[in-house]
């Protein structure tokens, strides 16, 4: 009896304390930030912690194993041979009449591509390879600056703080996504491969930046925009971006930037690009060869659902594959429907930025593992509405939704080798991104509920 009595004692002084506790965190934003930055340091430290360090000892012997972590394919720089070092010299060589030996086209990128290459022409293929690995780590660093630049301006404001504190935020914001982004797998996937997605993403961001600094000069915005495009294809989800801020006014300027990229070394080059882009062989359209555990596209994942012994090209296929292709797409579009039903913003232009990266990677038949750097924005502004959020007002469904995320992002960024085949829910990053994207309407639809009269309210908090 004296024991039970002791027990439900206890109980009530932790419950008290808990609730002290929470009601601290109700009254003092500073608890809130130093609680949440914690939170981040620390589980962005585990996902370093594991996927890293523990995952290259083996259970039980504790011995170090050396794992495939991505499908080389050797020399290093394939990727960027074959697109871009290569068609520049043959460009060169055939007086910019084709990209490939005998006016064949060895490429699946646009024209443009090609001749923003020419500068490595002037260098052997090592030292152009070499040069490209660091351009593209210092753009992997400039999309990472540049979005802390949107959540300081955008997102951390009107919340009761300091100016000061705002950029300490920022920058504990940037030193974990960095980390986190340096030390993926996909990462180095992307180097090792000198694969451009974190290029096209840049052109996006600069484009983004044009239009909330000055939003009046469309055609440099379609003009970056396009550039994107014209790198990589998929960016052209971004264009509903312009049309929710200038309307028809925005057809025309798209329409002849982009023909007169397309057609930038005449109709033979532009036909050539379009046939490379063909089903088979080398092509990225269906039956592509490039299907596997390493391309989290729809496509691909769908063919690692479907375990049939039919012909994977098969009417089961495509009803799993267009159910994967339509769900994120919907999720996109009931979003971006209720941010064009509310009034423009930039705050909204940056959501709606934000919701449609991840369709970048799930729509497209191709999305290499590599293409995931891409999403160091997507995280940086996720986190970034979620600390708005807490800040604002404290909510147990804020530190829950961040534990789950951090969870999200260990798998996300963790080497399909160390994940059993037999689970191909888990080992491709389809999933992942998916729910990343859930995550972003999630809390856009949080944020859509904040009134004028609230946003108002937080300058007291």
């Amino acid at each position: 009896m004296l024991k039970n009595l002791k027990f439900i004692q206890n109980k009530n002084n932790n419950d008290n304390k808990f609730n002290v506790w929470k009601e601290k965190l109700r009254n003092n934003i500073n608890s809130r930030i130093v609680l949440m930055v914690g939170l981040l340091l620390f589980g962005f430290f585990l996902i370093l912690l594991t996927n890293n360090i523990i995952t290259n000892f083996e259970t039980g012997t504790w011995l170090y194993r050396e794992a495939r972590i991505f499908p080389t394919f050797p020399p290093a720089g394939n990727d960027f041979r074959v697109g871009y070092y290569r068609p520049a010299h043959y460009l060169i060589e055939s007086h910019f009449n084709a990209i490939g030996p005998d006016g064949t086209y060895p490429s699946n990128y646009p024209p443009l591509v090609a001749i923003s290459a020419l500068p490595y022409a002037f260098f052997g293929a090592t030292t152009a390879y070499g040069i490209h690995v660091i351009v593209l780590i210092l753009a992997n660093l400039a999309c990472m600056l540049i979005s802390i630049w949107m959540v300081k301006n955008f997102l951390l404001v009107n919340i009761g703080i300091s100016d000061l504190l705002i950029n300490i935020i920022s920058i504990l914001l940037l030193f974990i996504i960095a980390i986190y982004i340096f030390t993926s797998y996909f990462f180095l996937y992307s180097l090792e491969r000198g694969n451009t997605d974190i290029l096209a993403l840049f052109y996006c961001l600069l484009a983004f930046l044009i239009l909330v600094k000055k939003p009046n000069n469309l055609w440099l915005q379609v003009i970056l925009l396009s550039v994107a495009v014209h790198f990589k294809i998929y960016p052209i989800v971004l264009f509903p971006i312009l049309f929710f801020k200038h309307g028809k006014k925005l057809i025309l300027p798209a329409l002849i930037v982009n023909l007169a990229f397309l057609f930038c070394l005449g109709p033979n080059m532009a036909w050539a690009f379009l046939q490379s882009m063909s089903s088979g062989g080398e092509g990225v359209g269906i039956g592509n060869a490039w299907s596997n555990v390493a391309n989290h596209a729809s496509y691909s994942f769908s063919i690692g659902l479907e375990n049939s012994d039919e012909e994977y090209l098969s009417t089961p296929f495509f009803m799993t594959w267009a159910v994967t292709f339509l769900v994120p797409l919907l999720i996109w579009g009931i979003t971006a429907i209720a941010l064009r039903l509310a009034t423009y913003t930039k705050k909204n232009a940056v959501l709606l930025f934000m919701v449609s990266l991840p369709l970048m990677s799930l729509l497209p038949t191709v999305s290499m593992d590599y293409k995931l750097v891409i999403h160091g924005t997507s995280i940086i502004l996720l986190l970034g509405l979620i600390l708005k959020h807490f800040f604002y007002k404290f909510s147990m469904f804020d530190l829950t939704q961040v534990v789950l995320l951090i969870g999200l992002l260990l798998m996300m960024s963790r080497s399909y080798a160390f994940v059993d085949e037999s689970i191909i829910f888990i080992r491709n990053k389809y999933l992942w991104v998916l729910l990343l994207e859930i995550f972003m309407v999630v809390n856009i639809f949080r944020n859509l509920k904040i009134t004028d009269g609230e946003d108002e309210s937080m300058m007291s908090r």
